[in-house]
């Protein structure tokens, strides 16, 4: 019989016991009642340790149930000098134990694993019960939404408000374009929500994409490729043709005494210089081009903040004195360092400068300030201020769109290539206006 064991100890004990209860009969009628006391003492230990023999396996099973609830599987039983019947029991409940604690690693292996996978993709995710109460935040979703508050167990409803409206309008299984302000920046995001249900608990799954950098890169790409296309076309018409102007000009100049007529000779000389010219004008003016879709990739390495602003004082501190502009670089608690290309970013800086030069021509009191300051979420933030007229509303959405260009002389590179060399390094070249105020910012 299973329990075959624990009965005979216990028949054992009860003999025992009964035994000494006889003897205890015996010597209160014989009036010994120092032998009765002693008696007595073991009477009363035989109880306690029937009792405690009977009752130590019912706390040994609530001990382990206990650790089972609180998944505390560090417990163990001796499962020797227990007896047979209750080894087998030990060694199930020892068995179990280290069953579950694998189970409990296998799991907190992976829930790590899928947290680690979560935080590494660059697609904001978010998932959160109807009441608000956040589960499940990653990385991309703070940095993307500038919420480095939003942590798991947040109550998203009382905390962003307008950012729990947003997220929970839109329908699940669906997929909307947002356009939000963040940290004074406008950017687009691709929000996408899902319900599933978990344990007779709801919860929504967002997901968010900053689709704004891509299609930067679309149009970046979209634009270098018919750059390419134009000026390879171009080029191909008009080198030619300058080359024939050319050689034509030459024989009309060092032959013209053989034409009769001078009106004729002289229409001849001056429509081939002219054809020549305008020829050879395009061709310069089709190669400026090409420098958009030849931008090299660039070499990214920690750049000095003070290094950049002395390269930038050197430059145009003489320029500036010399043409009576207030010419300021300040330093708003930015970063010792962030990573770039030097030479690309000073490449845009000068640009922006040189633009501002050009807006402040007319003022009687011209000033252009060039800021350098932390941005949340990115590296660093470069401002170029200038207090000239401002760009009009109507031409504003126009201004980095290659061959556009409000200067009879400007040939509509300068601030494309400044925003696709930008966004060559990931980041963004935004633009603020007003009369009296442009700024044009350099976010990394």
């Amino acid at each position: 019989m299973v329990y075959k064991n624990f009965r005979i100890n216990i028949i054992i004990r009860i003999i025992i016991l009964f035994a000494a209860l006889s003897a205890c009969a015996l010597f209160i009628v014989q009036s010994e009642y120092i032998r009765l006391v002693y008696l007595l003492i073991l009477v009363v230990l035989l109880l306690v340790e029937l009792f405690y023999y009977i009752d130590r396996v019912n706390k040994d099973l609530s001990q382990f149930l206990i650790s089972v609830l609180h998944d505390d599987y560090t417990l163990a039983f001796k499962e020797q000098g227990r007896g047979r019947s209750f080894r087998g029991l030990y060694k199930a409940m020892n068995d179990i134990s280290l069953k579950l604690k694998a189970l409990s690693k296998e799991k907190e292996t992976r829930n790590q694993y899928l947290f680690s996978l979560i935080e590494q993709v660059k697609v904001g995710i978010i998932s959160y019960e109807p009441n608000g109460t956040v589960h499940l935040v990653n990385k991309a979703f703070n940095e993307m939404l500038a919420t480095p508050s939003v942590q798991a167990g947040t109550d998203l409803k009382s905390k962003e408000p307008d950012l729990f409206t947003i997220l929970d309008d839109v329908p699940l299984g669906e997929r909307q374009l947002v356009r939000m302000k963040i940290n004074n920046e406008e950017k687009e995001f691709s929000i996408q929500s899902a319900g599933f249900r978990i344990e007779d608990l709801d919860f929504n799954l967002v997901s968010v994409q900053n689709i704004r950098e891509e299609l930067d890169e679309r149009e970046l790409e979209a634009w270098q490729k018919l750059i390419r296309v134009l000026t390879h076309e171009i080029m191909n018409s008009v080198t030619p043709i300058s080359s024939l102007a050319s050689s034509l000009y030459d024989i009309v100049d060092a032959q013209h005494t053989k034409i009769g007529s001078p009106q004729l000779r002289e229409k001849l000389i001056s429509g081939l210089g002219a054809v020549r010219e305008r020829s050879s004008g395009l061709i310069k003016f089709t190669t400026a081009y090409q420098d958009i879709a030849k931008i090299p990739p660039p070499v990214i390495e920690t750049v000095q903040t003070t290094d950049l602003i002395s390269r930038l004082d050197s430059l145009f501190s003489a320029e500036m004195k010399e043409k009576k502009i207030n010419f300021l670089i300040t330093l708003e608690e930015a970063p010792d360092s962030f990573r770039a290309d030097i030479n690309l970013l000073e490449q845009v800086i000068i640009n922006l400068v040189r633009n501002a030069l050009d807006a402040v021509s007319n003022n009687k009191q011209p000033a252009i300030q060039v800021i350098f300051a932390p941005r949340s979420g990115r590296q660093v933030s470069i401002r170029v201020q200038d207090n000239g007229p401002g760009i009009p509303e109507d031409i504003l959405d126009r201004i980095f769109v290659p061959f556009f260009s409000t200067k009879e002389s400007g040939t509509g590179i300068g601030l494309s290539l400044s925003r696709q060399i930008i966004i060559l390094h990931k980041g963004s070249l935004e633009v603020d206006t007003r009369k009296g105020k442009t700024t044009f910012e350099i976010i990394l």
